[in-house]
């Protein structure tokens, strides 16, 4: 079940009617807004499961942003598994208007992983991010989902290795609905690339409500559709101020 304590997952939350994702993708942050999410998650095979064997693989991570202003945002990801620990800092830049239909944006970053007891490997991150808003919807045959509006975006990150010298790519496409005022839904489909690893390709859709002001929940499924078995759960929490 590799799926769990490799993976970093781009996190994404909708404040108010049509809005950006809260958190990842290629937006802007205002200069001083600030974003953090924990999150918990948790993943077994559904062989395990039938049989009485419960031990799932557990991951806690953290993730954060700041809005530094001239389209510049400072990110921080963390995250621990079972068997493995990573931290990466990295800053975004958005070279699109914040009013501009299409959003682009890219990143870079440095950052430390380790697996088990072993030395732990620098990385070096390199990312870009697509997106777009889109208004209210639900009346078409191919969106029978009525919505206040949402988001969709492309997100492309390659890690590197330094001791390694191997490269671990992922790629993450996700579409988020706002079903009302505190109501979203998000689906994310990804693919991961890890050195001496199979190919991985998982679906994650998730339910988002926000309980007060500046503060959600998300809970969400996580399924493998190639390279693994695993199925998971995940909670988390995000705030902004």
């Amino acid at each position: 079940m590799r799926c769990a304590r490799v993976t970093v997952l781009g996190l994404g939350m909708v404040v108010g009617l049509g809005a950006p994702p809260a958190s990842a993708g290629p937006w802007a942050r205002e200069a001083g807004d600030v974003f953090i999410s924990f999150q918990i998650s948790a993943e077994e095979a559904p062989s395990d499961v039938i049989a009485g064997l419960w031990e799932p693989e557990t991951y806690l991570s953290a993730y954060g942003e700041v809005g530094l202003g001239r389209s510049l945002t400072l990110g921080a990801d963390l995250g621990q598994g079972d068997t493995s620990r990573q931290a990466v800092g990295f800053l975004r830049y958005s070279l699109s208007p914040p009013e501009a239909p299409w959003q682009f944006a890219i990143d870079a970053g440095l950052g430390m992983r380790q697996v088990g007891d072993a030395d732990p490997h620098g990385l070096v991150r390199l990312g870009a991010s697509l997106g777009r808003g889109f208004g209210a919807g639900g009346e078409a045959w191919y969106m029978p989902l009525h919505h206040r509006g949402g988001w969709a975006t492309l997100d492309l990150t390659a890690f590197y290795d330094l001791e390694l010298q191997e490269p671990i790519l992922q790629a993450e496409t996700t579409l988020g609905f706002n079903l009302s005022s505190r109501a979203s839904l998000i689906f994310s489909l990804k693919a991961e690339d890890w050195p001496g690893a199979d190919f991985l390709v998982t679906a994650s859709p998730s339910f988002v409500f926000q309980i007060v002001d500046s503060t959600s929940l998300r809970l969400g499924a996580r399924g493998a559709l190639m390279g693994s078995d695993a199925v998971g759960m995940s909670l988390s929490i995000w705030h902004e101020f």
